[in-house]
């Protein structure tokens, strides 16, 4: 033996102690040996000490053997003890092993001592081999439960219903939780039974079956949408993510379905669809209204002689509530106007056609007429949608270069001299659609050569809010433009970079030539 031994020799005849570190010593064990006689001492070393073996005469004066096993046991359990005993009766042996001696040697017999210490070690060092084996499997459990645990929780976490099943779809595992949530089933309702209970048909029941569950085709997971049924008996439509069960070698064992409750994001998806649809169509409405606005605009300028003529008209949006228009009412005669409906869009739009409409139909009159004759046609319409309408509305005698007009609460609009000075036109009146003392006051001027008339909506202003009541910061803008097309662009392209137009935009330019 080559280790070298502790031992605890309980002895009270100094002989009998050296015979057995002889003994020992003769056969090769290295040890060192520590001898007490009395109680006391014996269980101060046990204390003191760290020991592998423990040898005991079994019966000494004031202290017995049976005493010092009692001792042993108690203190260190696991402590091999061997009694080494002048005499021991057949009794006596066997009640020392049966209170926990390791083995027992008699003093006349020492070659016994060797071989008994040798097992007594032996037996002690596996034992403590078992112990650790069972400390390391005890521990190796509580992590098997603490992972099964976790693993359950995180399963039963999953707010999807995950449903595990062997080869012939038999249900072997449902997080519970999901299940009753989703389907209204406790998991001793489907664990055990076919998975056939959870579809709302069988055609997606045997799809399925097609698709991912027969077992002879590759392990390769599908997404389905499936009808499924709840306990209470309503159906619900469902995304089915299959895939096979395999086992450690890749063999297919059974399925794994994720089952997710769709049913809202379906209704989603369906109202989105609907949305969308009425958005193209709506979008595919303004785009007709918005050709048929443009095409209600005058297509081509009037050839007044001694004149230059121009207009255009941008929509904040597709469609909008601007407008401009001229005709000839009779020969030499010619109606100008410029409308501004409140708000913008698709509703400005219809009420700037009524508009536009109705001033046609009178625009042979003098323009405090034709606009009398206008709101007895328009009042209702324009107070059932609680709109007004500012405009100027103008008659131009050629010949005479004179113009006649009426200013309905809009005020945009000025007459740039050939000297570059400025004149605002009034005088101005309420627009069409606001309740008041209704009097149509005309105002009359009499253009010269290089004389221009402007005419915008708030569009404009909108956009430049900087030039906002100062006409003549407007009339700069038009010094030395070579026609009023260009009078027109300069004005529009005060608008340029500026973003999205916060108002529909409007410009009308009528300069005398002669």
């Amino acid at each position: 033996m080559s280790q070298h031994l502790r031992i605890l020799h309980l002895e009270d005849d100094p002989a009998d102690a050296e015979l057995v570190q002889a003994t020992l010593a003769a056969e090769g064990v290295g040890c060192h040996v520590r001898v007490v006689a009395a109680r006391e001492d014996f269980i101060a070393a046990l204390e003191g000490g760290k020991f592998d073996l423990v040898l005991a005469d079994f019966a000494l004066p004031a202290f017995d053997g049976m005493a010092a096993l009692a001792i042993v046991r108690e203190k260190h359990p696991e402590l091999p003890f061997i009694f080494v005993s002048g005499r021991l009766g057949e009794e006596a042996a066997i009640e020392s092993l049966k209170s926990g001696a390791t083995d027992y040697v008699l003093k006349n017999k020492l070659s016994r001592l060797v071989p008994a210490v040798n097992r007594a070690l032996s037996e002690a060092e596996e034992r403590e081999e078992r112990r650790k084996a069972e400390e390391e499997l005890a521990s190796a459990h509580v992590e098997i439960q603490r992972r099964a645990e976790r693993y359950q929780n995180l399963f039963n976490s999953i707010r999807d219903v995950i449903v595990v099943t062997n080869h012939d779809r038999t249900v072997l595992h449902v997080n519970q939780p999901a299940l009753r949530e989703i389907f209204g089933y406790e998991s001793e309702d489907v664990e055990g039974k076919n998975v056939r209970i959870l579809y709302a048909d069988e055609e997606g029941f045997q799809l399925t079956g097609r698709e991912i569950f027969n077992l002879e085709q590759t392990a390769k997971a599908k997404i389905l949408e499936i009808d499924f049924h709840r306990k209470n008996g309503d159906n619900f439509i469902g995304e089915l993510y299959a895939m096979k069960r395999l086992d450690s070698k890749g063999i297919a064992i059974g399925n794994i379905g994720i089952i997710r409750d769709i049913s809202e994001r379906k209704k989603a998806e369906e109202a989105l669809r609907e949305s969308e649809m009425r958005r193209y169509q709506l979008q595919a409405e303004l785009v007709y209204a918005a050709e048929i606005q443009a095409k209600l605009l005058p297509r081509s300028t009037p050839q007044i002689p001694g004149f230059d003529i121009a207009a255009r008209c941008l929509p904040a949006k597709q469609v909008g509530g601007d407008f401009f228009d001229w005709q000839e009412v009779c020969p030499g005669v010619w109606s100008f106007t410029l409308g501004d409906v409140m708000g913008k869009g698709m509703a400005a739009a219809m009420l700037m056609a009524t508009v536009r409409a109705a001033l046609r139909s009178v625009a042979h009159n003098r323009p405090q007429e034709a606009l009398r004759l206008a709101e007895q046609a328009l009042l209702a319409d324009l107070e059932n949608s609680e709109s007004f309408v500012t405009l100027v509305h103008a008659q131009l005698y050629a010949e005479a270069r004179r113009l006649t007009f009426v200013d309905c609460g809009h005020g945009y609009a000025f007459l740039r001299h050939g000297n570059g000075t400025v004149r605002c036109l009034s005088p101005r009146v309420l627009p069409l659609g606001v309740p008041g003392t209704r009097t149509y006051l005309e105002g009359r001027v009499v253009m010269e050569k290089g004389d221009t008339l402007v005419l915008y909506s708030d569009g404009l202003l909108d956009a430049r809010p900087e030039l906002a009541l100062n006409n003549r910061l407007l009339a700069r803008h038009l010094k030395g433009a070579a026609s009023a097309q260009e009078m027109v662009d300069r004005l529009m392209g005060l608008t340029e970079q500026q973003g999205p137009l916060p108002d529909d935009i409007t410009v009308l330019v009528a300069h005398c030539t002669e």
